[in-house]
């Protein structure tokens, strides 16, 4: 029976730093439990203040994937020599019946230039610890798991493995339709962990030529909630929306301002946590169409940590929690505002109908939608009886306690990864 001991390597972009993977913090508290070491690597050094204080027992490291004009410049002669580039032009070709355009090569070159960068500095990360039993996880399919395949396939003794989510999943989402050297990775990695379903169903449906099946795996992700400081009451206030997400296009928050601004009577307050570069501009809209009404307050915090988010829904009575993303995986965002029992309304995109199951947890809107319509649905949420509403807040809470708490999944993730390792 072995004695080493077990180092996990997170390698992710930003996370002690920024808000990006905010998800990692409460994963993190089950992983300290299940390995000996615990070392997070960071490859973006675009944030530079610290959101997250990770327990003393983790150690973080930086190694930054950038790469300049005169490295990409470099890699286009790999193009010559290189049969894994060229095997990936024909997998463009044959299994993606795509053609190859600029935009794909670039992004193929400069991928793989990146991946041997987070290669060489996990190399000399693990040669740190030569005595442990490594374990390489990528907190994101991109091109920091196309290093840890590099690794993986070069020493079998490594577990390597990577979770699988939205933008890093999805061909349509992709400025050019396409995610570099998916054969390679879904081959060489011991698994890839879809945090849905659906994006299980579409690893399997649309890599059904160059995938290793046995692969592949769901782990959804997990949360931690606190409970509600009162019970819910709807008594002398205002019918309150919440919506969280970054203000980008993808995101269509402006949406949101255009079915407020259709509903007349229906007293509201509309909270949006989140900011991003569209911010001016759905701030400026709001103004415009929502200032001039007495019925719709509004409010835009900005961005906050998930545990102010989860302090604030503690506090707050809300009645419903909205998003009408273009594109998404499952949001945490909506998996929060249920574990306090809170419905949703959200368009039915990526594994989104999973968590919003139309007519029990809330109410599932077509991907292209009228804001009149969503208007419709939520006056319709604030008309219900209180029996009927006080049912889906239950369907609600117990969507979360059944498939997203942090309890059950983070623990069966752990068990998961461990038994990768071939005894």
């Amino acid at each position: 029976m072995s004695t080493k001991k077990s180092h996990l390597i997170i390698v992710c972009s930003n996370f002690p730093f920024g808000f990006g993977e905010p998800f990692l913090e409460v994963e993190m508290e089950y992983l300290i439990k299940r390995f000996d070491r615990i070392t997070i690597c960071r490859t973006n050094e675009g944030e530079k203040t610290e959101s997250f204080k990770p327990p003393v027992e983790v150690n973080v490291v930086s190694v930054f994937s950038g790469v300049s004009f005169l490295e990409k410049s470099k890699s286009i002669w790999r193009l010559l020599f290189d049969a894994e580039l060229r095997d990936e032009l024909r997998v463009i070709r044959s299994h993606y019946h795509s053609s190859l355009t600029f935009g794909k090569l670039k992004t193929m070159i400069s991928s793989k230039a990146r991946a041997l960068k987070i290669k060489k500095g996990l190399e000399a990360l693990m040669a740190q610890n030569p005595d442990c039993q490594t374990y390489l996880y990528s907190y994101w399919t991109d091109d920091a798991a196309l290093a840890i395949s590099y690794i993986k396939s070069e020493n079998s003794r490594v577990v390597a493995f990577s979770r699988i989510h939205g933008w890093d999943l999805y061909f349509e989402r992709s400025t050019y339709h396409y995610l570099p050297f998916r054969k390679i990775i879904f081959n060489e990695l011991d698994a890839v962990f879809a945090i849905s379903e659906n994006g299980k169903n579409y690893l399997l449906s649309h890599f059904d030529t160059i995938i290793s099946k046995g692969r592949i795996f769901q782990s959804r992700l997990g949360i931690r909630t606190v409970n509600q400081s009162e019970d819910y009451s709807r008594t002398f206030r205002r019918f309150r929306l919440v919506s969280c997400s970054n203000l980008i296009a993808i995101k269509r928050v402006q949406l949101i301002v255009h079915a407020l601004s259709a509903i007349k009577d229906l007293e509201i307050e509309w909270v949006h946590f989140g900011s991003g570069v569209e911010e001016s501009t759905i701030k400026h809209l709001a103004e415009e169409l929502l200032e001039p009404k007495e019925n719709i307050d509004f409010h835009f915090p900005g961005r906050i940590a998930n545990w102010q988010i989860l302090k604030y829904y503690s506090e707050h009575m809300v009645d419903l929690f909205i998003s009408l993303s273009q594109y998404d995986g499952i949001p945490v965002s909506i998996m929060e505002a249920m574990s306090f029992g809170i419905p949703a309304i959200a368009t039915n995109v990526g594994g989104v109908s999973e968590i919003v199951i139309n007519g029990r947890t809330g109410f599932l809107l077509d991907q292209e939608i009228d804001p009149k319509h969503v208007a419709n649905v939520i006056e319709n949420v604030a008309k219900m009886k209180p029996d009927e509403y006080e049912s889906m807040r239950n369907e609600a809470r117990n969507m979360w306690g059944t498939f997203y708490s942090a309890d059950i999944n983070y623990p069966d993730f752990c068990d998961k990864v461990l038994s990768l390792k071939q005894v």
